[in-house]
């Protein structure tokens, strides 16, 4: 008996390649990965976008309230519009304030971007104070 059980074992031990359960199993991880990369570069490529939004609207918030420096103290009040092409997509709010201070007032720039139902904004706020 103990004959037979060496034999058996020389001869599996010996046999080249993998069995069917090896290969199975090693198919089932490599399945499993690409199912979790594939998810991780979708979330990658819709962080990117959200980026290059969120950038590009800080940018146009900054050269908004530039423009808002530049033309002298300002009006207190709300107004708001969009920029022309190609930021088309996005809108601006400026809405400028008072403060305890009567030759300072305050602005604030939101500029926003409609993604799907919700809007998305960016706000910055400077103090423009008046000149004597």
């Amino acid at each position: 008996m103990k004959d037979i059980w060496k034999r058996v074992e020389k001869r599996v031990d010996s046999e080249p390649g993998f069995t069917l359960l090896e290969v199975m199993i090693a198919l089932s991880i490599l399945a499993v990965t690409f199912v979790v990369l594939l998810g991780l570069r979708n979330r990658d490529i819709l962080q990117h976008q959200e980026a290059r939004y969120l950038t590009r609207a800080t940018l146009l918030a900054q050269q908004k309230i530039s423009e808002v420096e530049m033309a002298g103290f300002p009006d207190m009040g709300v107004s708001n519009g969009t920029f022309p092409e190609p930021d088309d997509t996005f809108d601006w709010i400026e809405t400028v304030s008072s403060t305890p201070f009567d030759y300072a007032h305050e602005v604030k720039i939101d500029v926003g971007w409609k993604d799907g139902e919700h809007r998305n904004s960016v706000a910055l706020v400077t103090f423009v104070m008046e000149e004597k």
